[in-house]
């Protein structure tokens, strides 16, 4: 299960308000402005128009709140549709911060080929970029699994040199987790940009890395404690490859204890 909070900005406002008239088109404009004011704590519409006027106010999202308020005017709406645009506002703001995230990490990588066998013109990569950031403000519920998952993980002073994003997003797919009210949400795939932009909001710090042909690499490290996603990894992956190495480790050591020699 996830905690979701965003800031309450005109910005955010604005961009709910869109999202949800494109996905409750049978419900009136009014009901569903005042139904995403009560899912974040509001009493009306007005007076969180009113908060958003203010820098950094946080809200969490609460999808029984919105669910309620429709279905006593006669909607059936559940709330993992609620978090899932308040989920999309929270991608938004990571991309703010982050502009360069995309569906597949830190920017897009090198240059490829094209269908031509040529390399790709600055115009074709610049497209591919668009369409994995879009990607990534599409995996809603990537990220909402993915924040669930890092939200269990410890944080540390310092970014250290142990899993990276890619790991750890293997890890995160495998999680069984459910929305707030119940609904599942994963185990399911969660890529890599996801995983990170989930991270981010839930206030990590992250290190990037360049290749040696001078081009971001997708893959980041954490200011995570080891121990903290070690155990995280044993819990969500009790016969996963990292769980049969230790395993492994522990019946050498046993070996040893009874004086017989180990490779």
């Amino acid at each position: 299960m996830f905690d979701l909070q965003i800031p309450i900005t005109d910005l955010t406002v604005k961009q709910m308000k869109a999202d949800l008239a494109k996905v409750l088109l049978n419900v009136k404009s009014s009901h569903r402005v005042e139904a995403m004011a009560r899912g974040l704590g509001f009493r009306t519409y007005a007076s969180m128009l009113a908060i958003s006027q203010i820098p950094r106010e946080l809200r969490k999202a609460d999808g029984i709140s919105f669910k309620n308020y429709l279905e006593n005017r006669g909607f059936n709406v559940g709330p993992p549709a609620f978090y899932q645009v308040v989920a999309r506002a929270a991608i938004r703001s990571v991309l703010d911060a982050v502009p360069v995230l995309t569906s597949a990490g830190i920017g897009i990588g090198p240059p490829r080929r094209n269908t031509e066998g040529k390399w790709e013109t600055a115009r074709q990569r610049n497209s591919r970029f668009a369409e994995w950031q879009g990607e990534l403000l599409d995996s809603e519920q990537q990220f909402l699994l993915a924040l669930a998952f890092v939200s269990r993980i410890k944080k540390i002073k310092t970014i250290g040199s142990g899993r990276g994003s890619y790991g750890l997003k293997h890890v995160a797919e495998k999680y069984v987790c459910t929305f707030p009210t119940g609904e599942q949400l994963g185990p399911q795939y969660v890529s890599n940009g996801a995983l990170i932009a989930a991270a981010v909001h839930c206030g990590f710090h992250f290190k990037k890395y360049v290749d040696h042909l001078g081009y971001d690499e997708l893959n980041v490290s954490f200011n995570m404690s080891k121990k903290s996603t070690d155990e995280l990894d044993l819990t969500v992956r009790p016969n996963g490859a990292f769980a049969q190495d230790m395993k492994r480790q522990q019946e050498m050591r046993r070996l040893r204890q009874m004086g017989f020699s180990t490779p």
